[in-house]
């Protein structure tokens, strides 16, 4: 896990190459404290920069930039889980200067070119610079664990693991990409490859591009989730033997490190499975974090993650979160996420991070991205019911849909008015993570002459887009889709990269550590996307096949309590610390940004001061979004 930037000028020479990457890797130091790197062709056309985090091969021979002995060039960032097996399988003789992953993947470009994405499973960003051809060969995980931004201004491409030391560089301007903003106020994340800044761009999960020295940029999907037909009409028994192995395999390939491994426990079905395979595959306890938060029990898993602890006898620690250590934090928060991410849950991260960190676990694993792969979301089964209803009226003649939309203004709920909305407009039901202010509301805050200059209505081209290439999958597959196959390809392509994976990249190398997602591993995705939906909601019970396969190693109170999500007593502890500011700062943001009417969000702000839990996620969205414009566009 590291830190990666670089410039390219296409044509010429840029002779200060040096201190610009100096002054991006001091921006991201956080991400290697135990090296970093320098390396500049002879024309000084190409710079690179990199800063390690050191997890395999501690030795220098792990140095990056790396060359290799054909002269090519490689900063990567993240790990290659089964770089021995590539070792073993296809350089038998070879004489490594290293035991690091990254050898092994420059050895193996060298070798295959850009085949040589099809060989790996890890998690990895990287940039090769072919010296024999002069390009520049980029490539980003097929699930999109670690980032990869980049912007291509006046003949110069310049890359980063985040968008601040982007900032950093003397051509770069700071210019909020509107459209991006209108989208992010939705879904309170942003989907490749917009960013808040108008010029920089990232690259999407699964995705390589190639920068040539004329300028030419090529960029291509290099894997797709592979859907089987055999896997979907396995029975019950043979798909929890399916999932157990791959959910093993995963594990163990996340275990590779030349540094201790720790894991978050939060006491839930995903982090104890987690930990229950870890122990499994371990002579020594590992190291468990967990958290809580002083006199909030509502927001408490610590009584379950002791038990599981106690279970398989691992090295705990939990750690107790105070409202003032919320309260100081939350201006920290915005340095954090350079591209802006609205979530709560980035609090309870950040202080299980720093201990992990402190306790010496540099290594993490968690138990991310399953509720996506097996529908363990319990509100996914409204939709999933509510669907065919859906179905039915979105097929009604249009005059009665706009009838019954505008008759439904006035008395409807919110969240009617936005379904009725959208089966007017023959959009999908089913908006997976739209989770801050619907359409109608969002556009009453928006100015007109911003909303004239979008010239859109509302966000859905964001699904649409995803709706798109899922269609494409089922026109050329064999097997039998259902609606909640959708729902789980829509988490998995865009919340789980966009979100979740964002979030524990950022929050995890503040603290200088890697958080790795097993759950994530795409063999593991693969197979549980493809297995019957009728087994991941069995018995009104989310998770169902998933929780079938760990019953062997958790009891069933771990598996079948109710789920609390991982939470945080947001409202009770700084929602007052939140109105305080938002009131100080809003009168300046609105004319500072007159993309935003002044007494429609103070009339907003009042509602939220007197409402209820379900206000708390629009309260934060506002709190950040003033803050986040004031770090980085003011």
């Amino acid at each position: 896990m590291c830190g990666i930037n670089g410039v390219f000028k296409m044509i010429g020479s840029l002779d200060n190459g040096k201190e610009l990457i100096e002054a991006m890797n001091a921006a991201t130091s956080h991400r290697g404290p135990d090296d970093q790197g320098y390396w500049a062709d002879e024309k000084r056309q190409i710079h690179f920069g990199h800063l390690r985090l050191s997890i395999i091969d501690l030795s220098p021979g792990g140095h990056q930039p790396m060359i290799a002995s054909n002269g090519n060039v490689i900063v990567f960032n993240g790990e290659i889980y089964n770089y021995k097996e590539i070792k073993q399988q296809y350089f038998k003789g070879k004489i490594f200067k290293s035991d690091s992953d990254t050898e092994v993947l420059l050895a193996l470009y060298e070798k295959f070119g850009e085949q040589c994405l099809n060989y790996l499973n890890g998690m990895f960003a990287f940039a090769i610079w072919n010296v024999e051809e002069k390009k520049l060969f980029i490539a980003r995980d097929r699930v999109g664990k670690k980032p990869f931004y980049f912007a291509n201004i006046a003949g110069k491409f310049a890359f980063s693991s985040e968008i601040k030391a982007l900032l950093k560089l003397p051509w770069m301007r700071r210019k909020l990409d509107e459209n991006a903003m209108y989208h992010f106020l939705t879904f309170n994340l942003l989907a490749p490859p917009s960013t808040m800044f108008e010029g920089i761009e990232k690259l999407e999960p699964g995705y390589k591009m190639t920068v040539y020295s004329n300028g030419t940029i090529k960029k291509e999907e290099y894997w797709e989730v592979d859907y089987s037909a055999q896997i979907e009409q396995l029975n019950e028994v043979d798909s929890v033997i399916a999932v157990e192995k791959a959910l093993a395999r995963s594990i163990d390939l996340r275990m590779v490190a030349d540094v201790p491994v720790g894991a978050f426990l939060s006491g839930g079905v995903d982090s104890s499975a987690v930990v229950a395979y870890m122990s499994k595959l371990t002579n020594v306890p590992i190291n468990t974090f967990s958290i809580g938060f002083e006199g909030q029990e509502s927001y408490d898993e610590r009584y379950y993650a002791g038990k599981v602890s106690k279970m398989f006898n691992t090295n705990h620690s939990d750690i107790v979160v105070t409202a003032n250590d919320i309260e100081g934090f939350l201006p920290e928060v915005v340095n954090i996420f350079d591209e802006p991410l609205a979530d709560a849950t980035c609090i309870p991260i950040y202080f299980l991070s720093k201990k992990a960190r402190e306790s010496g676990s540099i290594v993490v694993l968690t138990g991310d991205g399953s509720d996506e792969l097996f529908a363990g979301y319990r509100n996914w089964k409204k939709f999933i019911q509510l669907h065919p209803w859906f179905d039915f009226y979105a097929k009604l003649p249009e005059i009665v849909k706009r009838g019954v939309l505008n008759g439904a203004g006035s008395f409807a709920s919110e969240s009617i008015v936005e379904m009725l909305s959208r089966s007017a407009k023959g959009q999908d039901l089913f908006w997976g993570g739209a989770k801050s202010f619907k359409e109608s509301t969002k556009t009453k805050f928006l100015s007109v002459d911003y909303l004239n200059r979008l010239g859109i209505s509302d966000s859905y081209s964001v699904i649409e887009k995803y709706k798109q290439q899922f269609e494409a999958i089922q026109s050329k597959s064999n097997r039998k889709f259902t609606y909640a196959d959708w729902m789980c390809y829509l988490g998995f392509k865009f919340m789980v990269p966009n979100y979740y994976l964002y979030r524990m990249d950022h929050l995890g190398m503040a603290n200088s550590i890697e958080i790795r997602s097993p759950f994530l591993d795409y063999e593991l995705a693969n197979t549980a996307l493809s297995i019957s939906s009728k087994y991941k909601l069995k018995n009104d019970e989310p998770k169902y096949i998933l929780k079938k396969a760990l019953e062997k190693v958790l009891p069933h109170d771990i598996l079948y309590r109710k789920k609390m999500g991982f939470c945080v007593p947001l409202k009770e502890w700084a929602g007052d610390f939140m109105i305080d500011y938002i009131e100080k700062n809003l009168r300046s943001f609105c004319t500072d940004h007159p993309h935003f009417k002044y007494d429609e969000l103070n009339s907003l702000l009042k509602q939220l001061k007197a409402g209820d839990e379900s206000s708390v996620n629009r309260l934060w969205t506002l709190y950040f979004l003033i803050a986040w414009f004031k770090k980085w566009l003011d």
